[in-house]
């Protein structure tokens, strides 16, 4: 199991738009920015869903995403599976932190992020590095 540093969560709650990667099951890939995710411990995410679309269907066909971002404090990659929540207590969760954030979005699922790895994504001389 993963478990993220603190630098890591403090460079993620730091960044307003991250960009979220899925991929059909036939390879075909998907980006997207999202602005409503957050850390739920170290190592699982909460991704907010209010628009996606083919996201969506690509995580119904293929689990596995890569989140990235940059910001003030750094950024990193974190690749991860996911799993759709959208009548549970993950759910109720989301829709009451989407009311409570932002409460002009209303969310259509919970994505659940099990973190596998985070990778190096700053200029250096390790770009792609596997750091968790």
């Amino acid at each position: 199991m993963v478990t993220l540093t603190q630098e890591i969560k403090e460079s993620l709650r730091g960044t307003k738009t991250a960009f979220l990667a899925t991929s059909s099951k036939k390879g075909i890939p998907n980006v997207v920015p999202i602005a409503a995710f957050k850390v739920l411990d170290d190592g699982t995410m909460l991704i907010s869903d209010q628009f996606f679309n083919k996201t969506l269907q690509n995580m119904k066909e293929n689990p596995q995403i890569a989140l990235s971002w940059w910001g003030d404090k750094g950024g990193f990659q974190i690749k991860g599976t996911v799993t759709i929540h959208t009548d549970d207590e993950i759910f109720r969760n989301d829709v009451a932190w989407m009311k409570e954030s932002w409460p002009n979005f209303v969310p259509k699922s919970a994505v659940l992020v099990k973190i596998s790895g985070v990778y190096i994504v700053k200029p250096g001389p390790e770009p792609g590095k596997k750091i968790l």
